[in-house]
């Protein structure tokens, strides 16, 4: 009996130890199950990101990725969270190479160990020189959808899953990229292309066009370069707040993408598509004048021979689209472009002369500036209107077309052409053609007047050689008309439009008001005019930190497919993502001129 009941008691051990065994198994079973949370499972959102807490969060997971042991440190807030979390791990390695790794778990910290536990694996975690983190903060099913209609929402501020499936969802950036018909409808084909691309394990299904379940989200963004990180709203850093260095950074970066964008024979790269590597062609020989300026000013700055090296080349290309002619009796010379001669071109002509003249010592070009100058004076009647904006170049025909901004232009070279001859004529032609323009806007309105940043270029030089009250008070006039359009967080609820200009805010209207608002304030310091100048710099600071949000950063970059080329471009807008060489001249104009 004794023997017996031992057997049992040895029986129903080994049969509590089974039933532990497979209750183990069961849970684990059951808990690897919960480490992988889908987008239908999202609970409580995270809340964005204190101060600080970006760079714990980056240093975090490029330590994991890296192959450091310990415990993944997280900001205090989130050390205990256990909410189903998933997040988005990009590497990139600058030149094109892209490495995406979804994490999923019960907790950020447990989401987080996947993402970088996967990519530790991967070659490119040896290399890479920049990483992204997305964690997703809130989603939304948006239950039956069809793929081929018009996606209902931002595609630069929301991310897509179908079916709620981690392995096929796409960030907002990557929507971007795959987005056709302008940035409204979804490319299956795109999609499918770009995980199978990007992802360290892509989806085992294709994604296929048609109605499926689809979930968006949103993500708090953070960027990391090596050294710092930084928070990320629609895919580009906020700049809140910029230095001095930071200014001197973006502005070396602008001047290599303009460096590298002049060709062989002396031309630009006009436009650009970054995203997709792609040049568009199209040519206005009036903007290269602007370039090859704005060049010459930061060459001034800073001495990069590679910058001279490269404005030298696109001054030959300049200089062969001038022509020699006779106006009024006088010898002149024009520039043409298309058989048109235009006011707009000998004026930013000129001026780019003369600007390479003024920081390099080099007066060869003398006689081409004097020539173009001369063809202004020529077409300026004597109460200082420039009656030519356009004129056919062969039969010699004027056209009824008028510019609002040439004979800014013109006022502006011709006081530059003074400042390197010391010849009255070109003072007195600048002081009379600037009244004039002052008068006709008199008659304007505020909400009809032209934001004119030429013409306040020209005051700010004219009024120190000849000081007139009504210069004064004009451009004080333009700077107050300039800030009143301006975004602001008071007017405007999208956080990155703020100092920008236009609906949606585009950097070429923004970075000219700048240029325009940098001579205002240099005027109103100068001449007294103590409250205008403190509201002018407070206006300044918002468009600068625009123009910063706007240029391709290396956050940007890393979706672009050539980003060595694509760094220091200025894009069109917050939507838009072509660059042209005058978005980049005129940022670099504005950011130049940046009062300390």
């Amino acid at each position: 009996m004794m023997i017996r009941n031992r057997i049992l008691q040895r029986t129903a051990i080994v049969l509590c130890l089974l039933l532990s065994a497979f209750f183990l198994s069961f849970q684990k079973a059951e808990g690897q199950t919960r480490d992988l949370p889908n987008f239908n499972q999202l609970g409580k959102p995270l809340r964005d990101l204190a101060p600080g807490e970006a760079e714990v969060l980056v240093s975090a997971m490029v330590s994991r990725i890296r192959g450091e042991k310990g415990t993944m440190p997280l900001p205090e807030r989130m050390k205990n969270d256990m909410e189903p979390r998933i997040c988005f791990v990009t590497l990139a390695d600058g030149k094109g190479k892209r490495k995406v790794s979804v994490g999923s778990g019960w907790g950020l910290r447990d989401a987080m160990n996947r993402a970088a536990e996967a990519l530790s694996r991967d070659p490119l975690s040896k290399s890479f020189r920049w990483v992204k983190l997305d964690i997703v903060k809130g989603a939304q099913v948006l239950k039956t959808f069809d793929l081929k209609q018009s996606l209902p929402f931002d595609i630069s501020l929301f991310g897509l899953s179908v079916r709620g499936e981690a392995d096929k969802s796409v960030l907002p950036e990557e929507l971007v990229l795959i987005a056709g018909e302008k940035g409204k409808r979804f490319s299956a084909e795109g999609a499918n292309r770009l995980l199978g691309e990007t992802r360290l394990v892509p989806p085992q299904f294709n994604i296929v066009a048609g109605k499926e379940k689809v979930v968006v989200f949103n993500t708090i963004s953070i960027f990391g370069n090596g050294s710092s990180a930084w928070p990320l709203f629609r895919g580009n850093r906020q700049w809140k707040a910029f230095s001095k260095t930071d200014i001197g950074v973006a502005l070396k970066m602008a001047g290599r993408y303009l460096a590298q964008a002049v060709q062989d024979d002396g031309s630009f790269i006009y436009e650009y598509n970054p995203l997709r590597d792609q040049v568009i062609p199209d040519y206005n020989i009036i903007r290269h004048a602007g370039a090859v300026f704005s060049m010459m000013e930061l060459y001034g700055r800073y001495k990069d021979p590679e910058i001279l090296k490269a404005a030298g080349k696109a001054v030959g290309f300049l200089l062969r689209h001038i022509r020699e002619g006779t106006l009024s009796g006088k010898p002149v010379k024009f520039v043409e472009e298309k058989n048109e001669v235009k006011l707009g071109g000998n004026a930013l002509t000129a001026l780019a002369l003369a600007e390479y003249a003024r920081v390099t010592g080099d007066r060869s070009h003398d006689a081409v500036m004097k020539g173009l100058g001369e063809w202004i004076l020529a077409t300026q009647d004597a109460n200082g209107r420039f009656t030519v904006h356009k004129q056919d170049s062969s039969s010699g025909r004027i056209s009824s077309f008028q510019s609002e901004y040439y004979p800014g232009e013109a006022i502006f070279a011709l006081m530059r052409l003074y400042s390197l001859t010391g010849e009255r004529k070109w003072l007195d032609a600048a002081d009379k053609g600037a009244l004039y323009q002052l008068k006709t806007f008199s008659r304007l309105g505020d909400e009809k007047l032209p934001h004119d940043h030429w013409l306040l270029y020209g005051l700010n030089e004219i009024h120190r050689k000849r000081p007139r009250p009504e210069f004064l008070e004009g451009a004080m006039r333009f700077a107050r008309v300039i800030i009143m359009a301006q975004h602001t967080r008071m007017n405007q609820s999208q956080p990155d439009w703020e100092g920008g200009y236009y609906k949606p805010p585009r950097s070429a209207p923004t970075a000219t008001r700048m240029e325009g608002l940098d001579s205002a304030y240099a005027l109103a310091k100068d001449f007294g005019k103590v409250a205008e100048a403190r509201e002018i710099r407070q206006a300044l600071g918002r468009g600068m930190g625009f123009l910063l949000r706007i240029q391709v950063g290396p956050e940007a970059a890393m979706y672009c497919r050539n980003p060595e080329r694509s760094l220091g471009g200025v894009r069109e807008s917050v939507w838009s993502p072509i660059v042209r060489i005058d978005y980049v001249q005129h940022a670099i104009s504005a950011l130049l001129h940046l009062p300390e």
